[in-house]
């Protein structure tokens, strides 16, 4: 298995379940003297640990933790309460205005603009945008019946 390398916890079955054991597969050799002592770890306990056991021992200690009432410090929750009401105050008191204000725009009576009642403008004179100018009419000379011709 990949898991059965030196140093890493070998898990092995067992009638009780699944166990966890530290012992290492390959056996080796400790270097004798001084180094020995200082490199040497916690000595392993002689029986290997139960995975299910500690697993089942945590799920009793929060389950019993989660029965115990929260306790939770009083002042923040005060101030939060106390901060959210100032919140919905601002808020109501800015849509009233706004309301009262509608109502106000609301109220006012529609009158036609009139025209002032100051001294009236002289209308001007309409002029067409282009004019065809009149040709002068030139005077005809009567010819008298009887009289020779000119010329």
């Amino acid at each position: 298995m990949l898991t059965d390398l030196p140093g890493t916890p070998n898990f092995r079955s067992s009638p009780a379940g699944l166990v966890a054991s530290s012992a290492p597969l390959f056996p080796f050799r400790v270097p004798a003297g001084r180094r020995a002592r200082a490199q040497s770890m916690t000595p392993t306990p002689e029986q290997p640990i139960d995975v299910k056991r500690v697993l089942m021992d945590r799920a009793r200690r929060h389950a019993e933790r989660d029965d115990r009432p929260l306790e939770r410090p009083v002042l923040p929750r005060l101030l939060g309460f106390l901060l959210a009401l100032a919140v919905m105050g601002v808020l109501l008191l800015a849509f009233d205005r706004f309301l009262a204000s509608m109502q106000r725009f609301l109220v006012l009576p529609i009158v036609d603009p009139e025209p002032s009642t100051a001294a009236p403008a002289p209308a001007p004179e309409s002029m067409p945008a282009y004019v065809v100018p009149v040709e002068p009419e030139v005077p005809a000379e009567p010819e008298a019946p009887g009289s020779p011709p000119a010329g």
